[in-house]
């Protein structure tokens, strides 16, 4: 198998151990929640949607997960800090899983993962990093 032949490091995110060598650890599952056009999204400025499919999604996930033995993250989307700051709050009542703040705008994932902070949730929250609406 693929090594690596610089040393690799393992990272704990929530109760999740990421990174090492390849085969050293299990994927981590991340299923995204909130996403543009995600239909259980009523209101994505404001961050209204709909609570029942929500938790259902991140029950399936989390049934998937104790079935392969793949642990598992959340990708939380928000296009504005109201509707992020409402979805993290969601998540963090029905799960204990770890999450990525995702976001079109870097202003609103930084004012996201300070209010995932401030609120004690540092140790499961990564700052997604990535802009998926760029296009090179």
């Amino acid at each position: 198998m693929f090594k690596f032949k610089k040393e690799q490091k393992v990272f704990t995110i929530g109760n999740i151990k990421i990174g090492g060598q390849p085969g050293e650890l299990p994927t981590v599952l991340v299923g995204s929640l909130f996403h543009e056009g995600h239909k259980i999204v009523k209101d994505k400025v404001r961050g209204r949607f709909d609570r029942k499919s929500a938790e259902r999604l991140i029950n399936v996930q989390e049934e998937m997960s104790e079935r392969t033995g793949n642990p598992c993250m959340l990708d939380i989307v928000g296009e504005t800090t109201e509707a992020l700051i409402k979805y993290i709050d969601f998540v963090s009542e029905v799960t204990d899983i770890p999450f990525l703040v995702n976001g079109a705008e870097a202003s609103v994932r930084v004012s996201a993962s300070r209010y995932a902070v401030e609120v004690g949730l540092q140790d499961r929250v990564v700052y997604n990093s990535i802009n998926y609406t760029l296009t090179e």
